[in-house]
């Protein structure tokens, strides 16, 4: 006789698409399509998923991965939901602490934005709900959004699963943290440089930016208006793909559903540099099994990466006072970008954002020459798809595994810029990408492959990624704290 969990399993699995699991896995483990499929076959109640993962995340507490969380909301909003074959109702969702949700306050995880309540939620979260997802709580992040360590002065570090020494990266650390752990099984992160990635890398996750606009930006404190996105985590891209088809604006259909043929870039110069050693090997067996599944590794180097970002870099400018005031002004939020910006507990954050706001603001000469800077970058991208007649790029999300978080919290800093080396220039082209576990070091921590394509191939992104799943053992699961 099957129990409710083998049903599940049985169900999620008559999908092409879905993940499997074991059997007799708990109810944390669960992916979201097979937690869909569950809830769709009544086998448990949506407060039932919740309460065990509520449980579930009071033997997580050592990784600070949760800042805000009303437990009678969310057991009282998986009560109320209607679950259906054609909605995703009953799915739990953690949301990162910039985007707004009502009822929680968006802090963007620095002190100035600790009153901040908004009204409203966030469109996009709104989106969300209307659909049945239950927000389980604000999850944390790095102050204002800036660096990769989640080393919060205000809120505490977040820490790896993985290994609790170590950073979770950022800067949507608390993102990845919970969805590795098994805290949720999706996370709403955000992405202005890699901030969804490189978490998804180093807690061994996946981790979706989608093309620049296609998600709704209304309702998300910004680190660079034009360049920011919300972004899914979760343990596989098979969710990435259910929950992005609720998510965004309808993307171009795929072009390619299988590896076999299908041209993949590998720019060595600057993507592959100075790779950590434990890492690079990682990597290097995972190009191999593309290719042995058919996919042909076209080895071809962009344009001097370094000198088209020094000439970007020169016209693009740091404005956070109008960034932050664009959502201030949308969202009512009821302070000044100066007073959030003097109010950073971060020394190091708060003196470069202070130098940022002393500088003249942009006038429309400046602001013509940053967006036809941007625009050449974008350019350089597409042509060298074009080049190479290319569906997607292939590299490491990012040049290290995890790094130990700091001795001293209260020092500041953003860790290291090497970090987004990698996922910065998609951002910064507008493109989506993708990473997705490749495997563990022999420390065993995880190392994250990304692929970037072209604007508006999400939808081919995340084919590719489901393809690359089939063909890449599923990490273990992170080893339980003390």
């Amino acid at each position: 006789m099957q129990g409710p969990l083998e049903r599940v399993r049985l169900m999620a699995m008559s999908s092409e698409t879905a993940t499997r699991r074991p059997a007799g896995a708990p109810l944390h483990e669960l992916s979201v399509r097979e937690a869909r499929a569950g809830l769709v076959a009544r086998d448990f109640s949506p407060l039932e998923y919740v309460d065990a993962l509520l449980a579930w995340q009071a033997r997580w507490a050592v990784l600070n991965a949760y800042t805000q969380q009303d437990v009678e909301a969310v057991r009282e909003a998986a009560a109320n939901a209607k679950v259906s074959k054609s909605a995703i109702a009953g799915i739990p969702a953690s949301i990162k602490d910039n985007i707004d949700v009502a009822g929680y306050a968006t802090t963007a995880g620095t002190p100035g934005f600790q009153g901040n309540r908004p009204r409203a939620n966030a469109p996009l979260i709104q989106r969300l709900i209307d659909l049945g997802v239950v927000v389980t709580g604000k999850v944390g992040m790095h102050e204002m959004a800036a660096g990769g360590t989640c080393a919060n002065i205000a809120f505490g570090q977040v820490r790896n699963p993985y290994d609790t020494r170590m950073v979770p990266g950022g800067s949507s650390g608390g993102s990845g943290a919970a969805v590795a752990a098994g805290l949720t099984p999706a996370s709403l992160g955000t992405d202005t440089a890699g901030s969804v990635r490189a978490p998804a890398a180093h807690c061994g996750c996946v981790g979706f930016r989608p093309t620049t606009g296609r998600y709704d930006r209304r309702g998300l404190i910004p680190g660079a208006v034009g360049r920011d996105t919300a972004g899914w985590l979760t343990r596989s891209c098979a969710d990435i793909e259910l929950l992005d088809g609720f998510s965004g604006a309808p993307a171009r259909p795929p072009t390619t559903t299988s590896l076999k043929g299908l041209r993949l870039g590998v720019p060595r110069r600057f993507f592959y540099e100075e790779l950590d050693p434990t890492l690079a090997p990682v990597i290097e067996a995972a190009l191999v099994r593309l290719r042995d599944a058919g996919a042909e590794l076209i080895e071809a180097d962009m344009p001097d990466m370094n000198a088209a970002l020094g000439q970007l870099f020169r016209h693009l400018r740091r404005d956070p006072e109008r960034d932050l005031g664009v959502y201030i002004a949308e969202t009512g939020a009821g302070v000044s970008a100066a007073d959030v910006i003097h109010a950073i507990a971060d020394p190091t954050l708060r003196s470069g954002f202070e130098a940022s706001l002393a500088g003249p603001p942009a006038d429309a000469g400046a602001l013509e020459a940053e967006a036809a800077a941007l625009a050449t970058f974008a350019r350089a991208y597409a042509d060298y798809f074009a080049e190479h007649r290319l569906t997607a790029l292939v590299m490491p999300t990012t040049p290290e595994p995890a790094y130990p978080a700091p001795d001293d919290i209260a020092a500041g800093g953003t860790g290291p810029v090497s970090m987004i080396r990698n996922t910065h220039p998609t951002a910064l082209a507008g493109l989506p990408g993708l990473s997705l576990p490749a495997g563990l070091t022999s420390a065993g921590l995880p190392v994250g492959i990304e692929f970037d394509g072209p604007p508006d191939s999400d939808l081919t992104l995340l084919k590719i990624g489901l393809a690359f799943e089939a063909i890449t053992a599923p990490l273990p699961p992170p080893p339980m704290p003390d």
